[in-house]
């Protein structure tokens, strides 16, 4: 089934379905992405050590974009190549969600709320990391590698595919996935199975010249903290009320989310 197609049904159904509770994942997503968008100005001493750090990792690894983009391409081969492919598909936002909805939908057959309530909230936090992500692709305007434009130029509100590097979108969702499956369940063979798998993905971008290292890397961090934010928002939500609908028209394909506030 094609990706868009994909998103649409999964979507569909966790939005008639009383079940699997679908109505409430797109209010609650937009809250998430207002709560991530907002996180700067909720930083405490206390934290500060670690967003300093991040930012240092994210400069350095930004510095060595150039370099390990040239490793990348150095160490291409048929094996690898086909390696990539499937690691493509782990960070693909139709399949994601597909895999997503099957596990809620599972969880509703047998009575595991558990896994129904942790694959909710993963496609939670797969739609408020990709709205927040998509708003700095389009502001940042990053060049990618194929473009041959280096990794300095940034043409920000381009609206162009080869100028929406930053940061990763694939990276951000398996990530925004992966971090609420590890963390829901918080054992080590979850935790591995899951970022390992989002790391796959990651490594699949730089090593097929979508991305720069340093896109995978922000990606991976908004990816996390969607997933975070989401389980930590989890708790004390009423019912209310959203509706989805395909929208289409030449060039464009999406979806229009229409939530009560």
């Amino acid at each position: 089934m094609p990706a868009l197609l994909t998103r649409f049904f999964v979507l569909y159904l966790l939005s008639a379905f009383p079940c699997l509770g679908g109505e409430n994942i797109i209010k609650n997503a937009l809250n998430d992405a207002g709560y991530l968008a907002a996180s700067p100005a909720r930083l405490k001493s206390s934290s500060s050590y670690a967003v300093l750090g991040g930012i240092g990792a994210g400069a350095l690894i930004y510095s060595f974009d150039g370099r390990i983009r040239h490793i990348a391409s150095k160490n291409r081969t048929a094996s690898l190549n086909s390696i990539a492919k499937y690691a493509e598909k782990l960070g693909d936002g139709g399949y994601d969600l597909a895999v997503a909805g099957a596990l809620a939908g599972a969880g509703c057959v047998f009575k595991d709320e558990k896994l129904k309530n942790t694959s909710l909230l993963a496609v939670e936090s797969f739609l408020a990391a990709n709205a927040v992500g998509t708003v700095v692709k389009y502001t940042a305007g990053r060049s990618r590698p194929y473009a041959g434009n280096g990794k300095r130029t940034f043409k920000p509100f381009s609206f162009k595919s080869s100028a929406t590097s930053f940061p990763s979108g694939h990276t951000v969702s398996a990530f925004a996935v992966a971090s609420v499956f590890a963390g829901s369940y918080g054992n080590l063979w979850t935790g591995l199975a899951a970022y390992g798998a989002a790391s796959a993905s990651a490594l699949q971008r730089i090593y097929a010249d979508k991305h720069w290292a340093s896109d995978v890397f922000a990606g991976a961090v908004l990816g996390t903290a969607a997933g975070r934010a989401a389980i930590a928002l989890s708790r004390g939500r009423g019912r209310k009320t959203a509706f989805i609908f395909p929208v289409y028209r030449p060039g464009y394909q999406g979806v229009l989310a229409a939530a009560g506030f």
